[in-house]
């Protein structure tokens, strides 16, 4: 459409602009002003058709390039076969994006250095629901066959379906309609762990297996689409854990043996897991277009994700309340500390703990999208329901030596690494190690199931039309969706049928030991059938204490109206863009538990809020020249809270010593989002269809944020379970609350270059590459000692590919910096986690048969984590210490490097 062309030197002339658009435009004028030399005449770019990565490197860059906001894309090099092996994978590589590890597996996403939390995930434009505790979607339940393209959103557009605080993320389904022609791919790879088979029940090696189908009817009318992807992936750990450090004498609990001013390590864990994840997922896709102006398409998506896991592992509390203590203990000053760093460890119970792990976890999502032309207007209506839910059971039971044992020499790791022990007492001949409750938890095992449902249903209605002039679109509508998750977390204590009387493990039962030597400790562990155990135990019902925070339901209903100006006007420069509004009104409420400590129940307790958001936008997109553009953006943004920090559940207490004070914990039903205003800023130089620079910077004014705080409550009417008479009903309850803000802010550096651009023997050599640099004065719980909740300071992206001729090879390097996060703890909660900085690098070879008899067959050979880099966390020193913010080793685990061998046939 052609641009309307205004005069450069009519000052006066009055343009109906806000002061914001207005302002932009002038920073625009300015940067043209600035210039030297007029713009170039347009250059017509060879037409080259390229296939494989190249291809989907195009793609993606005309996606960032011609978008009026801020964006980042990645495309499928051909169906059902993205550029990496995962989803989040290759999300993980766009600049500014990182991937967090999970069980080895890049599972969920942060957008520029902010915690997966303060994003939205959408497929196909619909957000979508998370088998997880909160919103967080884990990218592993979308098989990275069935996903065509996403595109990350840093600068809000208002006519998206929900938005976060830090970026959204639009996972995408092909589209029948947009291929020329039936087409066919079906692909296979064998994949193994290097780690080998860890535990004699789950293999080292495994599969992938996928097919897609795209055909459309002779008069294009009509497309179908069908895909499937069925994984069985291995995962082999060998991991370490240092519990926690500390001077207990400080305490007035002097660990003996260790010298007063000292800091030592109170516990330990050292073990191997096992686990095989299969997963079956199914994509379908019906697209009518009969050509009168009306589109309709269906589209279908289906994930079974399967998950076994047997875990085998020896730990020691080795704490003063534990009856440990030392002799020849030697120190080591490390940053200002004084730490136990060997020595023999006396008088521990060391528990050999054997655990299996069943998750299950169902996505459904359907949606169908309407489309309508009535003369100049388009009519949209879009009807979506998504549901997710998972049901596990994790089981462990206990094991361990007839008497108290010494650990032997250690020497314990302070930097990265492992520390050894040298127990006297061999953990894996099963005639000697029996069946009991070491370190006297008051059970003998456990079994936990963890259900998680959640669901969404959503209605979309829109109306937009083009005009000719400075404002050359106009899009309107309306949101509406409803969303439940529930949460239980329910829990049972196993206890021997024989009073609870130590037993020899059955000779039936009993496998080859497990090897633990991985670490340099001469430890073996023995190895039981744990399901055919459980006939020995009974089971009991856990307290209900814990429910409060195990078992609640969030209900969410969100009503938004949008409006969205787009305008594209040449004033000195090409300037193109959007003016967007989103209201967004939002009914939220709670159903949980309030733990009653005289009744020893839990009664039914609910609660919630309502609160209506006004967010406005602007996107700005100024062409410098025919190759350079300049982006602004303007928003407000939010991002919703956990919905654990939602939940209504409460339990409470009266202190046992004067004076007599009320205390408690809970959620709170009541939160309001995230809240901040953002400014970004980007120029992009593009050299061709695969070459491009650029920079951008970001910054976020928090207005509001959530953390935990001790609040005032008034306890009034509560069941004293005491004798005693408070000394106040006000008392402290511990709980997420809305409070100040701060600033998140950044800056990006990306760019990649296609020899070509250079040569035409280099074309198809190139390298992809990008930086990012994320800062914040924000700090979780208002504690300067505690980072932000996900924050990495800095991530790095870098990737160089050959492909010509059929030959295809790639490198690529991904890292991030140290930061915080929750992470699942031992009991099934989500706690804090100091997670090291880690650069993973991976690499594939592959060959494409481009004629002859095999024209259509790619095959390819890949390895990632290259270097076997371990995951490392840390963990901060309890007292003691001369530093308040010293950490120590906490987590060193080996996954092992992941190989796939295999191809894919295009016919």
């Amino acid at each position: 459409m052609p641009r309307l062309a205004l005069p450069s030197q009519a000052p006066q002339q009055r343009l109906r602009l806000t002061p914001i658009a207005a302002l932009c435009v002038g920073l625009c004028a300015t940067s043209a002003f600035a210039q030297t030399a007029p713009a170039p005449a347009e250059q017509k770019l060879e037409t080259v058709t390229v296939t494989g990565f190249r291809a989907s490197l195009e793609s993606s860059i005309s996606t960032k390039r011609n978008a009026d906001a801020i964006v980042e894309a990645i495309s499928a090099e051909d169906i059902g076969k993205l550029p990496d092996v995962s989803i989040a994978d290759a999300i993980s590589r766009l600049p500014g994006l990182t991937a967090q590890r999970v069980a080895g597996r890049s599972s969920v996403i942060s957008i520029r250095g902010m915690a997966p939390r303060y994003g939205v995930t959408l497929l196909n434009g619909r957000e979508i629901v998370s088998t997880g505790d909160n919103r967080s979607v884990e990218y592993d339940q979308f098989p990275s066959e069935l996903i065509n393209a996403a595109t990350v959103y840093k600068t809000p557009d208002a006519s998206l379906s929900a938005q976060g605080l830090s970026g959204t993320i639009n996972m995408k389904t092909l589209r029948p309609l947009d291929f020329g022609k039936t087409q066919a791919v079906v692909g296979a790879r064998f994949e193994r762990n290097s780690n080998g088979a860890l535990n004699p029940e789950i293999s080292g090696n495994g599969n992938r297996l996928s097919a897609s189908y795209v055909t459309q009817s002779a008069d294009r009318t009509w497309g179908a689409a069908v895909g499937f992807a069925h994984l069985d992936s291995p995962n082999q750990e060998q991991h370490y854990k240092s519990w926690w450090w500390a001077n207990t004498k400080v305490w007035g609990s002097p660990l003996p043996g260790t010298p007063d001013d000292s800091v030592a390590l109170q516990g330990f864990e050292l073990g191997v897991a096992s686990s095989r994840q299969k997963r079956d997922g199914l994509m379908g896709v019906l697209e009518y277009k009969p050509g009168n102006g009306f589109h309709s398409t269906l589209d279908v998506y289906y994930s079974r994700f399967d998950q076994t896991e047997s875990r085998r592992t020896v730990m020691a509390d080795m704490s003063v309340w534990a009856g440990a203590s030392w002799s020849g203990a030697q120190t080591t000053v490390v940053n200002g500390d004084k730490l136990v760093t060997s020595g023999t460890v006396n008088n521990v119970n060391p528990v050999a703990l054997t655990s299996f792990n069943k998750r299950k976890d169902d996505v459904r999502a359907i949606g169908w999208n309407n489309e309508l032309k009535l003369a100049d207007w388009k009519l949209m209506a879009d009807l979506s329901w998504s549901k997710a839910k998972r049901d596990e059971q994790n089981a462990e039971l206990a094991a361990g030596a007839p008497a108290r044992v010494s650990l032997g020499q250690v020497n314990i790791a302070t930097g990265d690494g492992i520390s050894t022990f040298h127990p006297a007492f061999d953990y894996g001949d099963g005639s000697k190690v029996v069946l009991a409750d070491p370190p006297n938890w008051g059970r003998d095992g456990r079994s936990q199931f963890p259900m998680v449902r959640d669901q969404i249903k959503a209605l979309k209605l829109t109306a937009g039309r083009a005009f000719d002039g400075f404002f050359n679109s106009l899009d309107v509508g309306l949101d509406y969706s409803e969303r439940d998750k529930n949460m239980n977390r329910t829990e049972v204590y196993y206890n021997l049928k024989n009073n609870r009387a130590p037993v020899a493990i059955p000779a039936n039962l009993l496998r080859a030991p497990t090897d633990l030597s991985f670490a340099g400790s001469p430890i073996r562990m023995v190895n039981f059938d744990l399901p055919s155990a459980l006939g020995l135990y009974n089971a009991v019902p856990a307290s209900e204490d814990q429910a409060p925070g195990r078992i609640w339901a969030v209900h969410e209903k969100v009503t938004a109206a949008h409006a969205k100006l787009g305008f594209d006007v040449e004033w000195m420069v090409p300037l193109r863009g959007t003016l967007g509004l989103r209201v967004v009104h939002a009914q939220q409420s709670s159903d949980g538990q309030l733990w009653n400590p005289v009744t020893k129940k839990g009664d039914p307790i609910s609660g919630g809020t309502s609160y209506t958001d006004v967010l406005p936008s602007f996107n700005l997109s100024a062409d410098l020249t025919e190759k350079t553009v300049m982006r602004f953006g303007l928003a407000k943004v939010l991002a919703r809270p956990n919905m654990e920090d939602m939940r209504a559940g409460m339990s409470y207490s009266l202190s046992g010593t004067a004076p007599f004070l009320w205390s408690g914990n809970a959620g709170n039903p009541k939160l309001e989002p995230w809240r901040a205003d953002a400014v970004d800023l980007s120029v992009e130089h593009y050299f061709s269809k695969r070459s491009y620079v650029a920079a951008a910077a970001f910054h976020k004014n928090v207005k509001s944020s959530v953390y935990g705080q001790g609040v005032d409550f008034d306890f009034t009417g509560f069941p004293n379970p005491t004798p005693n008479t408070p000394t106040r009903n006000i008392g402290t309850l511990n709980r997420p609350a809305n409070g100040q803000g701060g600033m998140i802010a950044g800056t990006e550096l990306s760019g990649s270059i296609d020899g070509g651009l250079f040569s035409p023997a280099l074309d198809g050599i190139g390298v992809s590459l990008s930086y990012s640099n994320t800062r914040s004065s924000m700090h979780e719980e208002n504690n300067p000692n505690k980072p932000l909740d996900g924050l990495s300071g800095v991530s790095t992206n870098f990737t160089v590919y050959y492909e010509r001729d059929g030959v295809s090879a790639r490198v690529g390097s991904r890292h991030r910096s140290p930061f915080v996060t929750t992470v699942r703890g031992t009991f099934g909660e989500n706690v804090p986690s100091m997670i090291s900085g880690e650069t993973i690098i991976d690499a594939q070879i592959g060959y494409a048969f481009e004629t002859g008899a095999f024209k259509g067959l790619s095959l390819t050979a890949q390895v990632n984590n290259l270097r076997d880099r371990p995951y490392r966390t840390r963990v901060g020193i309890s007292s003691g210490a001369s530093d308040p913010n010293s950490t120590l080793p906490e987590r060193f685990t080996h996954y092992g490097r992941q190989y796939l061998l295999g191809g894919t046939y295009k016919f």
